[in-house]
């Protein structure tokens, strides 16, 4: 099974994401992830390890945001790009778990730690654990939310591109919402969006992007959340 990965490893993360076979997803609902999560933290409070990781995308949604019913897998990351006893025992846990409650190979993965950068990570893990949004939380294992404007910045980074996916305006909008509660009901400026994805390497969003977003989030909240300046 194996989610874990360093830069020493013969197939590279990026390799991995790349790849368009490989088995289909299990799709999992918040009850499963739950169980799924549930097992991974006894194990790892039986070996008297208590570890915190950053959940990035779908998981977020189904089990804190409930905008999603399913998901394909739990995205996460550490706090290092570098390989890390916690997340080997993360994987061996979440292998364990997808054998005995019949959840996919990689239900439970640090795929997404590729794309950020080395000097970003601990930084992002950081603010993370400020922000105390928690997914999920048991003896053993604690779950964060991505920082908003991190998760928001990676579905307009892939709304800029092809091939994004149906729900993926959708989830930018409930991360606006968020973001925007975060921060005292402040709408977001246009200058924002643009830095935030010069800091984590994303593609800028384009004016048409940005109004679209807007125009999304208005239609939810019924006040701007995009705005000038």
């Amino acid at each position: 099974m194996g989610n874990c990965f360093s830069s020493n490893d013969p197939i590279s993360l990026a390799d991995l994401a790349a790849r368009p076979d490989g088995p289909p997803e299990v799709q999992m609902t918040a009850d499963m992830i739950r169980q799924g999560l549930t097992n991974v933290a006894n194990t790892l409070n039986s070996k008297k390890r208590n570890i915190s990781i950053i959940a990035v995308g779908g998981a977020v949604n189904t089990l804190l945001l409930h905008t999603r019913e399913t998901t394909g897998d739990v995205d996460f990351f550490y706090r290092t790009k570098e390989k890390h006893e916690d997340v080997s025992k993360i994987i061996v846990a979440a292998d364990a778990a997808a054998s005995k409650l019949g959840l996919g190979d990689q239900w439970l993965n640090n795929h997404t730690a590729v794309f950020i950068e080395v000097g970003v990570i601990q930084r992002l893990y950081d603010e993370a654990v400020e922000q105390n949004e928690v997914v999920f939380k048991a003896p053993g294992l604690v779950v964060y939310a991505a920082p908003w404007r991190y998760a928001l910045g990676t579905k307009l980074d892939r709304l800029s591109k092809k091939g994004f996916k149906p729900y993926d305006m959708s989830d930018a909008v409930g991360y606006l919402v968020r973001l925007i509660q975060k921060h005292g009901g402040k709408a977001v400026k246009k200058s924002e969006l643009k830095a935030w994805a010069q800091e984590f390497k994303f593609t800028v969003p384009s004016d048409q992007l940005m109004a679209s977003l807007g125009a999304e989030y208005k239609k939810k909240a019924g006040k701007d959340g995009v705005i000038d300046g």
